[in-house]
């Protein structure tokens, strides 16, 4: 008989694992409270030259890998249009570049002709910059919903406007989860919640630490096209959407941004963004339509939080989960039902939530 498995969140996370376990056999039923979440205000940069250490540069860049396969699939809205990176100067770029190349991550070093070729609206093209072309822009919420609907195409099912608000414990295991629509029961359960994650947990007394920090993202009027690339400057990041929109994160090198509050109310945060991009491209004229703000789920060390942390409940929490997502749904599907294997177990070992147990 099938593993009975339930989903909390659809967000992108959620959304993979759903499809993963579906396809490989389990019964999912996917718990979704509706609102706002991290996914629908995500930047969508799927890459890998942004990391924190070397397991978690060869994590991102395994699932750069996963999205290319999954892509193929399921014909996702990711788009691998590379990335030109110039917001680092100097020695700055120099260790950039020499810690990538001893990776064996690729990218070409390009200077100020070819970039002024690839996005002639910046005003002084930088004398050398980064392009990784392996890089890619996912449409977030967009992606999330194509992986639930072919979750849906292979069996799983959806409950909308239910909210998780603590689980069924028996002998300390856990075999279900209480809603505000009932108790719905499962061989497993698998939270996928973002920054509902902890508010969650306490209710069986587990504390993952957990920081909602706060991400306002920028989207201004449609414009003709500028660049293909997505921009990664000094000023910020920046990638025209396919509507000719411009979006970018309001703070400067958002995948670092520490801040768990905003600085100025949400339309100054806006202002103070668009000015750093006009002074970037002065000859096109910017005017921000709208901004939306959104809490990302970042554990105290910054790095994903992944597994068991009773007998029947998994969590999966970490940012960025758009980059994360195609690989953590692979490796946490083939956990969940099949247990921990070598492969896994090596992959997911640094992440795993008891190494925040004193």
């Amino acid at each position: 008989m099938a593993q009975k498995i339930i989903v909390l969140g659809s967000g992108i996370i959620g959304a993979n694992i759903a499809y993963q376990l579906q396809s490989g056999g389990a019964d999912v039923t996917i718990i979704d409270a509706g609102g706002a979440s991290a996914t629908q205000a995500s930047f969508g940069w799927i890459n890998a030259s942004f990391f924190l250490d070397h397991d978690h540069f060869h994590l991102r860049a395994d699932s750069i890998a996963a999205y290319r396969d999954l892509t193929a699939a399921l014909d996702l809205p990711v788009d691998w249009c590379g990335c030109l990176c110039f917001e680092n100067k100097g020695d700055a770029l120099d260790a950039q570049a020499a810690e990538l190349r001893d990776l064996g991550y690729e990218f070409t070093e390009i200077d100020a002709k070819t970039f002024a070729q690839f996005a002639p609206c910046v005003a002084n093209p930088p004398e050398r910059s980064l392009l990784f072309a392996q890089e890619g822009a996912a449409e977030s919420g967009a992606l999330a919903n194509r992986l639930l609907k072919a979750a849906l195409a292979a069996g799983a099912r959806i409950a909308r406007g239910v909210s998780a608000t603590g689980f069924e414990v028996v002998a300390g295991k856990v075999v279900g989860v209480h809603t505000n629509a009932g108790t719905l029961q499962a061989d497993q359960v698998i939270s996928a919640i973002g920054t509902g994650t902890q508010s969650l947990l306490n209710s069986v007394g587990i504390n993952i630490p957990l920081a909602q920090r706060p991400a306002v993202m920028l989207k201004t009027q449609p414009l003709p096209p500028l660049f293909q690339h997505i921009l990664v400057t000094e000023m910020g990041e920046m990638r025209q959407l396919p509507d000719g929109s411009l979006m970018m994160p309001a703070a400067i090198s958002h995948q670092r941004d520490a801040s768990e509050t905003l600085a100025h109310a949400i339309d100054k945060e806006a202002d103070i963004s668009l000015a750093r991009f006009q002074a970037l491209m002065p000859d096109v004229a910017l005017r921000w339509d709208a901004a939306e703000l959104a809490h990302r789920p970042v554990p105290a060390d910054n790095l994903p939080v992944v597994g068991h942390v009773m007998e029947g409940l998994y969590v999966a929490c970490m940012h960025s989960g758009i980059t994360l997502g195609a690989l953590m749904g692979l490796l946490i599907g083939a956990e969940v039902l099949n247990g921990p294997t070598n492969p896994t177990t090596k992959r997911l070992a640094p992440y795993r939530p008891d190494r925040f147990r004193t």
